[in-house]
C-alpha cells in the first residue's frame, strides 16, 4: 500500500460519507484509513530495506567485507531468525536451511535478516533498524524536528501516535474517535516524510560508508546563481525527475540527501529530463549551500 493510493482511498470514501452513511460507517472508514496508513509505513521500510540489502549485496561479494558492526548484525539476526523458525512446517525449514547455508556465501544478501521489520514501527523500533548498518544517532535527530511547519508534534511523535492508534484497531476494536478526512491526509503526510527522511538518512549513510567515488549528476553553471534551493546545471549527465533524490556535497565531503522538487529548463516547466539536456535549474527540497549535485546510491 502506497501513500498516494491511500490519498485516493480517503478522498473516494469521503465521497461516499456524503451521501448520507450514519456513524458506524463513519468509525469504519476511518479505521480503515489509520490501518492504510500504517501500512504504507511498513511497505516504506520494507522498500528502503530491500533496496539497501540489494546495494549491500552488489558492493560486498561477501558478507564478511562489511564493516565489522554490519557483518556481525548480519550473522546475529539470520541466526536469530532461524531458531524462531526451526518448527515450522516443512517449507519454512527448507528455507531457513537455506538462509543458514548462504550466510557466508556470495549470495549472503538473499535471505539476510539484517533489515527485516518484525515489530510495530515505533521510532524507538525504526531507530534501532537503521542502526543495524551503522547509522548513527546524530543521522536520525531529524526525528526531533517539528513534523510541519509551526507545528508542536515531531516526526517521532506523530508516527508514534499512529502505532497507538492503529494497534487496538488491528486486534478488532472500534475507533476511540473520527478524525477529519483533511486532518487523517494531513497526518498522512507527516507519515510519508518521516518514511522519506529514513530513506535520506540509509542513502547519505551508505555513500559515506560504502562508495569510494560518487557519480556527478551533471556539469553545474557556478557562474550562475540562482536561489539557495536551486540548483543551475549546464548539462545532465543523467535523467533526472521530480522526487528523485541527490547528494550534495562533493567526492571528499557527502553533506546531506535532497529531494528534486522542480525541473525547469529554458522557462518550461518539466516532470523528467534526458542525460544531455542543456541549461537546466534543479529545485531541492534542502540549501545546497554551494554543493555538487551526485546520485545516491
Amino acid at each position: 500500500m502506497r501513500f498516494d493510493e491511500v490519498r485516493q482511498f480517503i478522498d473516494a470514501s469521503t465521497q461516499a460519507l456524503r451521501q448520507g452513511q450514519g456513524p458506524a460507517v463513519r468509525s469504519d472508514f476511518y479505521g480503515a484509513w489509520v490501518l492504510m496508513t500504517y501500512a504504507s509505513c511498513q511497505y516504506a521500510l520494507d522498500e528502503i530495506g530491500q533496496g539497501c540489502m540489494g546495494f549491500l549485496g552488489n558492493r560486498h561479494k561477501y558478507a564478511r567485507s562489511m564493516p565489522d558492526l554490519v557483518f556481525k548484525n548480519h550473522e546475529r539476526l539470520t541466526l536469530d531468525t532461524a531458531r524462531r523458525m526451526t518448527d515450522g512446517d516443512a517449507q519454512t525449514r527448507s528455507q531457513i536451511k537455506q538462509a543458514l547455508l548462504e550466510i557466508y556465501s556470495a549470495k549472503w544478501s538473499t535471505n539476510s535478516s539484517l533489515l527485516k521489520m518484525e515489530r510495530n514501527v515505533w521510532p524507538s523500533n525504526v531507530r534501532e533498524w537503521m542502526k543495524r548498518i551503522g547509522v548513527e544517532e546524530r543521522d536520525m535527530s531529524w526525528m526531533s524536528d517539528p513534523a510541519s511547519p509551526g507545528a508542536s508534534d515531531t516526526y517521532s511523535s506523530r508516527l508514534a501516535e499512529l502505532v497507538e492508534e492503529r494497534n487496538p484497531i488491528a486486534h478488532g476494536q472500534s475507533p476511540q474517535r473520527v478524525l477529519s478526512a483533511a486532518t487523517m491526509k494531513s497526518w498522512l503526510t507527516e507519515c510519508e516524510d518521516f518514511m522519506e527522511n529514513c530513506a535520506m538518512t540509509v542513502e547519505l549513510h551508505l555513500s559515506r560508508h560504502h562508495v569510494a567515488r560518487i557519480v556527478r549528476l551533471g556539469v553545474l553553471d557556478r557562474k550562475l546563481k540562482l536561489s539557495n534551493k536551486t540548483v543551475p546545471v549546464l548539462l545532465l549527465n543523467h535523467q533526472v525527475r521530480v522526487g528523485d533524490h541527490v547528494l550534495l556535497g562533493s567526492q571528499s565531503e557527502r553533506k546531506k540527501v535532497a529531494k528534486v522538487t522542480s525541473i525547469m529548463s529554458d522557462g518550461t516547466t518539466f516532470n523528467d529530463l534526458p542525460a544531455g539536456h542543456e541549461r537546466v535549474a534543479i529545485g531541492l527540497s534542502k540549501p545546497h549551500q554551494g554543493s555538487g549535485l551526485y546520485l545516491t546510491p
